[in-house]
């Protein structure tokens, strides 16, 4: 598993601990104490505002920010795959990341989910039961990411219950969310399950716009059919309905709801 870059969170006395001051006369802080001070602002400027660590007080955040590395990751470069040993958890601060599985038979992708909100986290089962990875992940755009030790979270838990109450909330919503997926997906047609995926994807994603509203993610038809279990060629004969019917466009490689209650009545009906 490769990765771009790493950056730690100590607090600043250790990061410039044994240094020396170009400019001792003066007594102005030097270039790096002064990125290594912006870093920490801009970490735990982050993480307050994050559903993780909702409610959570100044002084354990800083706490925490101090056992979080903050990592980068370029398009199409995979962040862990399935079979990997589960060490870390992963909050995403910028970009989309796909969680993905192989088909034990047939051997194709189906994304499990795709992530895009800054404060998202992934790769949380490690932080329960310590096993090795379920899934693929990788960076469907440059992402930037932070990632906590699975011992030192769970000792941050240990410490401050709010945040084991918030890690129990996300948890929860996610199976949810994972086991609706996974439901429709054997229950609904292919043009239904594509209509959910598109509402849901403008509901999380949306921009509004002249023409409707844009999802600002940027997906092909192979992330698509990868999203909602089926074939390529059967989503893009989906897609192609669609535009006909101009229930969706596309423009600058976004695609764009043009009509949500037509996709809402296909999934109602299913």
């Amino acid at each position: 598993m490769s990765h771009m870059a790493t950056g730690a969170l100590p607090p600043i006395s250790n990061q410039i601990r044994g240094q020396r001051t170009l400019a001792p006369q003066n007594n102005q802080p030097s270039s790096h104490r002064k990125q290594a001070k912006k870093m920490e602002i801009n970490s735990q400027r982050f993480i307050r505002e994050i559903p993780l660590f909702e409610d959570i007080s100044d002084q354990q955040l800083f706490a925490i920010s101090r056992d979080m590395v903050k990592r980068r990751f370029r398009q199409g470069e995979c962040i862990f795959r399935e079979g990997d040993p589960g060490e870390v958890l992963y909050i995403l601060q910028s970009g989309q990341i796909r969680i993905y599985v192989h088909g034990e038979t047939s051997g194709t992708e189906t994304s499990v989910i795709l992530f895009g909100h800054p404060g998202d986290i992934f790769g949380e089962l490690a932080v329960v039961d310590g096993l090795p990875r379920s899934a693929n992940a990788i960076a469907h755009t440059d992402a930037v990411v932070y990632t906590i030790d699975r011992l030192a979270f769970r000792q941050q838990m240990r410490n401050h219950p709010k945040l084991s109450l918030n890690f129990m909330r996300l948890l929860s919503s996610k199976i949810r969310t994972t086991t609706k997926q996974f439901n429709s997906m054997a229950s609904m047609s292919v043009s239904s399950r594509l209509a959910r995926l598109l509402l849901k994807l403008a509901q999380d994603y949306g921009q509004v716009v002249d023409e409707g509203v844009m999802i600002a993610m940027s997906l092909n038809q192979s992330d698509l059919a990868s999203l909602i279990g089926a074939t390529r060629e059967s989503t893009n004969k989906a897609l192609s309905i669609f535009r006909r019917k101009d229930l969706i466009a596309k423009k600058n490689g976004r695609l764009i709801i043009r009509d949500a209650q037509t996709l809402r009545e296909l999934v109602t009906q299913s």
